[in-house]
């Protein structure tokens, strides 16, 4: 036996993942059980919600009021959250979305914060895990999708992280042969357009024509549906919000904000470096990714590696990142174990992924972003190294798929 059949036995099987990952999923709900009854999460030690689930879930009350475009105004904003919630040392002082995310958060209105919170959190898991699950149909890769730590982070903060990741990795899944299903999932994730530059690029370069139009179609329909719902003056509030903060990506303190920030430009700017170069820094990043997906997707590779490396790529060539986005790479290790599955995995693949699984315990600085150039490297070791339908270059034989019942 082979001393990556030996690794890939002892990392990869798959009961086993189901084991360990549902101990680390339970070790995780005591974490939270502890915090909810010493009350630091979900509420403040004084009583009041000091999460980011604040502005979601005041979101929802704006979508809801005569003049929604009102959420974009950062002193009105500030006033809203104080009537709610009181003072708190939350810095949540502005709202930047596009008004299509109100769509996401407008039901939220009827709920009460807790229940509000719970059911923003159970919904937005199921799409991310449903988009896992579209692509490898496993219980053990279900289990294993819960087991990273930015997805814990994403449930202490009650983020948008799972939103993200389950739109882009549904999208990505779809593109194999939905193209229109495919085109209205990144229609949807326009609510996030930093994680949407490089489908273009990748649709583009594999001459994907109806997933395009069908982008362009249902994106155009979701930013006028925004509009006549929520009312035409949310898009030039938004702008306005947008661009008053465009160069440094925050109106608070440098050091505060950009720390906060998993990407290239946030790690620059937390280490000092100028506004200029940090961008300079993430443009090259950004650059160079584009460069590799729309390379990937233009060649006869595999589905699973452009897809895979469109959703690492998507990440790693966003400025504005931060730890619970970090959720989406979790659809890029599904798609790249994906052909592992059906190809074979290269020597030191699997001890490279769980390294990289225990490295984002550290969530913050360069980690993320280290992480996610790896497993890049990792997507273009394979396109190199394995041919269309070759699995002999592999230490495994493509794996037997395990049944769904």
């Amino acid at each position: 036996m082979t001393g990556g059949r030996a690794a890939l036995d002892r990392l990869l099987n798959e009961e086993r993942i189901r084991l360990y990952g549902s101990g680390i999923v339970f070790g995780y709900a005591v974490a939270i059980a502890i915090r909810l009854v010493r009350h630091q999460w979900v509420a403040h030690p004084s009583g009041r919600p000091c999460t980011d689930f604040i502005w979601i879930w005041l979101s929802s009350t704006f979508a809801s009021s005569p003049a929604p475009a009102a959420i974009y105004d950062h002193a009105t904003f500030l006033a809203a959250k104080a009537a709610a919630f009181g003072t708190t040392d939350c810095i949540l002082g502005h709202f930047d979305n596009p008004p299509n995310l109100l769509f996401f958060t407008w039901p939220l209105r009827f709920l009460p914060y807790p229940l509000a919170f719970a059911a923003w959190l159970a919904a937005t898991l199921a799409i991310y895990l449903a988009a896992v699950y579209a692509i490898l149909p496993r219980r053990a890769a279900v289990v294993a999708a819960l087991t990273p730590f930015p997805v814990f982070f994403n449930i202490l903060l009650g983020h948008n992280g799972f939103l993200t990741a389950g739109l882009l990795g549904l999208g990505l899944a779809a593109s194999r042969d939905r193209p229109w299903r495919c085109g209205t999932m990144l229609g949807l994730l326009t609510y996030k357009p930093q994680f949407g530059i490089l489908f273009p690029i990748a649709l583009l370069a594999r001459r994907e024509w109806i997933a395009l139009a069908a982008a362009a179609v249902a994106s155009a329909l979701f930013a006028a549906a925004a509009g006549a719902v929520f009312g035409w003056q949310t898009w030039p509030a938004f702008i306005d919000a947008v661009a008053g903060r465009a160069w440094s990506l925050s109106e608070t303190p440098r050091q505060a904000f950009a720390a906060a920030l998993v990407s290239i430009f946030g790690v620059l700017r937390s280490l000092g470096v100028g506004a200029p170069y940090a961008w300079g820094a993430q443009l090259a990043a950004t650059a160079s990714v584009a460069l590799i997906v729309g390379t990937l997707w233009a060649r006869p590779v595999p589905h699973s590696l452009q897809a895979a490396a469109l959703a690492i790529g998507t990440l790693l060539g966003s400025p504005h990142a931060h730890g619970y986005d970090v959720c989406i790479l979790t659809i890029g290790v599904a798609f790249l174990v994906e052909d592992g599955l059906a190809r074979g995995f290269l020597a030191s693949e699997p001890t490279v992924m769980l390294l990289g699984w225990l490295a984002l315990f550290l969530l913050t600085g360069p980690v993320p972003a280290i992480v996610a150039a790896v497993l890049l490297i990792l997507v273009l070791r394979r396109a190199v190294r394995l041919p269309v339908g070759a699995a002999a270059a592999a230490d495994l034989p493509p794996a037997v798929p395990e049944p769904v019942s």
